[in-house]
């Protein structure tokens, strides 16, 4: 955990009703082993690094770590947001349950182990929480990863930074839309001056990675002008 005075600081990032949202999730425990992700993640390395971030998001993307049935207590998340404020919606676009507060929208992620191979449409049930979520590649990284940030009853738990930028100098290449590649390269060029190498190889040897993501890795290592040797992949 941080020093308590960046602890405090926090729950400040997060206007209130998001706040009231992560209150809720900390109280079933589900922060002991899911993680914040996108964008959220860089304003809490601002507090606990010192990252400048200014850019506004409208999406709380949270990363599910599954555990084998049987393993578990069963958490009704659905019913948690709601009485934290959240509105759920089904999108017939995708089969996908969302949840909506005034400005932003929750959605749960889940690690693709088919490697990508599955139809973006072919959502994951997650019955002892009584929600679904979308499965994306290289999520896992984000659970295996990371900390907690933030005071005994108002925590979430983010990828450490190394794990971050490993992500992001995969995924930025593999966005479609032009907007959500800058988001990325932004990001992870703000982010690179903090990243300790012993950290980061530890995040690296543990990934399996092939000859084509690793040429999209380089790619993304020569833009932002970072040394693709010190990945040691």
């Amino acid at each position: 955990m941080l020093k308590s005075s960046r602890s405090q600081e926090i729950r400040k990032i997060f206007p209130s009703h998001i706040g009231r949202i992560i209150t809720a999730l900390c109280y079933v425990g589900f922060f002991e082993r899911s993680v914040l992700i996108g964008s959220w993640t860089m304003f809490c390395y601002g507090v606990t690094l010192g990252v400048k971030w200014r850019l506004h998001t409208g999406d709380i993307d949270l990363a599910v770590q599954v555990i084998p049935s049987g393993k578990k207590p069963r958490i009704d998340l659905e019913r948690v947001l709601q009485e934290a404020g959240a509105i759920s919606f089904f999108s017939s676009s995708d089969g996908l349950i969302r949840f909506s507060i005034p400005d932003y929208r929750i959605e749960f992620i889940v690690h693709d182990y088919k490697g990508g191979r599955k139809r973006e449409s072919e959502i994951v049930t997650i019955s002892d929480l009584n929600i679904n979520a979308q499965p994306l590649p290289f999520i896992q990284m984000l659970l295996d990863f990371s900390e907690r940030v933030g005071t005994d009853d108002f925590y979430v738990r983010i990828p450490i930074p190394e794990a971050f930028f490993f992500h992001k100098l995969i995924i930025a290449q593999r966005r479609r839309r032009e907007e959500n590649q800058r988001k990325d390269l932004n990001q992870y060029r703000a982010l690179s001056r903090f990243i300790e190498d012993e950290k980061l190889l530890l995040v690296t040897k543990a990934q399996k990675i092939g000859k084509e993501t690793k040429r999209k890795i380089q790619s993304s290592c020569e833009i932002i002008t970072f040394p693709y040797e010190r990945l040691g992949i």
